[in-house]
């Protein structure tokens, strides 16, 4: 029985031995949607494969963890696998590591080691459905001549492709020639530029209840101005985001998102007893009431 101890220590030794791993995470996950995140579990030995590994993905939350499990990784090779992680709530989700385990050979004993591997992930809002009709009268839809560069509108020049440009800008014939993304930067048209306004100054709470209650108020209307921003943007118009101090870059029509989105998953309250005062309304204004 000794003998078989010393040996499964051995073996599990052996298969945790340089083991290196990294992650993938998606470009876009939001809260309450499934993200697909990829590891990448590398056997940097050069004669024995490494077996039956169970590696766990960590992150400063904490809770919730998840795992993926390796088979088998071949001496000098890497294997992927993936699993799946639904965000709780907004803003930067770090990941600090992954722990490796195995029972190889016998499963008599667990061993493990800790793989320092640092990345970050932005959960942006959760998306809901908002009301279209809360849109009507901000001038949605006036085009005029612009020299601005955008989305629409006579070609201006080509340019190479970056991310986020979208699919039907690119100009496939150039691309082919070129051997690379080329996309049609074009003379954008004036659009209706809606501002959304939120406020996020925080009042005092009597209680912790009514405190849990404002929070879970402003992660809504945090919600509802980001699908307002989306629906705004597909219906042609400019879009910003205002708060209390700063607001959000503006993003033309035709243009992801995701700024929109970026700054709304950051967003922090200010107390409200010496916040900055709230931006004023204007004609292409639309206030997001934070109904608590």
């Amino acid at each position: 029985m000794l003998s078989l101890l010393l040996v499964s220590g051995t073996l599990s030794d052996l298969a945790l031995t340089r083991i290196a791993a990294r992650r993938k995470p998606p470009r876009r996950t939001f809260v309450g949607s499934t993200a697909i995140i990829e590891v990448v579990l590398k056997n940097r030995k050069r004669r024995f494969p490494s077996f039956a590994l169970e590696v766990e993905d960590r992150t400063d939350r904490g809770t919730g963890e998840r795992s993926c499990f390796f088979l088998k990784v071949s001496a000098g090779e890497e294997q992927q696998a993936t699993y799946r992680r639904i965000a709780q709530r907004r803003g930067l989700l770090s990941f600090l590591g992954f722990s490796v385990r195995t029972r190889y050979p016998f499963g008599l004993i667990e061993k493990g080691r800790t793989i320092t591997a640092s990345d970050e992930m932005l959960v942006y809002p959760r998306l809901i459905d908002v009301d279209a009709t809360l849109l009507r009268g901000l001038g949605l839809g006036q085009d005029a001549p612009s020299k601005r560069v955008g989305h629409s509108g006579d070609v201006r020049s080509l340019r190479d492709y970056v991310d986020g440009d979208g699919a039907r800008s690119i100009h496939w014939r150039r691309s082919a020639a070129f051997d690379r993304l080329i996309v049609r930067q074009r003379h954008a048209a004036a659009h209706a530029r809606v501002s959304l306004i939120l406020d996020q100054a925080e009042p005092e709470h009597a209680d912790e209840a009514a405190a849990a209650a404002w929070h879970e108020a402003l992660e809504e209307a945090i919600s509802r101005a980001a699908s307002l921003a989306d629906l705004a943007l597909r219906r042609g118009a400019a879009v910003e985001v205002k708060v209390r101090g700063t607001s959000s870059p503006v993003v033309m029509p035709g243009s992801p998102p995701d700024p929109i989105w970026r700054f709304l998953a950051l967003l922090e309250t200010v107390p409200a007893s010496d916040a900055p005062p709230l931006p004023e309304r204007g004609e292409h204004s639309l206030i997001v009431e934070v109904a608590a």
